[in-house]
């Protein structure tokens, strides 16, 4: 996991007493030390390894029927997933990667921003890291 996107994202969380993190894989570290200062964190990811993980639901938020009650919502991997309908903050992040199964690769915060809804932008960030870029957008849908 980039250190650069996760300290980004990290540091937005503070500013939220619960944060709920989508298409996250592995990031227990992050969930424990936003618990450990009191924002509940918690993670949904539809791959069975995080079946047994502490603050984590297995399941796929945008078929199944999950609770996206929280604060803040970050969704991981915007490139992966269908948009889902929701009204507050949250913390879009896609990339450029074009891997095998993406729906939709992202090529813009423009572009997150359009097919989220995005009412109110807060910030936007590009980050390149091994050659690839992720766009962030923190804002209000």
């Amino acid at each position: 996991m980039n250190r650069q996107k996760m300290s980004l994202i990290s540091g937005k969380a503070t500013n939220y007493d619960s944060v709920l993190f989508l298409a996250c894989n592995d990031i227990r570290e992050t969930l424990y030390t936003l618990n450990a200062i009191e924002i509940d964190a918690r993670a949904i990811d539809y791959d069975p390894k995080f079946e047994d993980y502490d603050l984590y639901e297995c399941k796929d938020f945008v078929f199944d029927e999950v609770n996206l009650d929280a604060e803040l919502v970050v969704h991981m991997n915007c490139e992966k997933t269908f948009p889902f309908d929701r009204t507050g903050d949250v913390i879009l992040i896609g990339d450029d990667e074009h891997h095998n199964g993406d729906c939709k690769p992202i090529l813009s915060c423009n572009q997150l921003t359009y097919m989220y809804d995005v009412k109110e932008v807060y910030e936007e960030h590009v980050i390149e890291y091994h050659g690839k870029h992720y766009y962030i957008v923190w804002g209000r849908m």
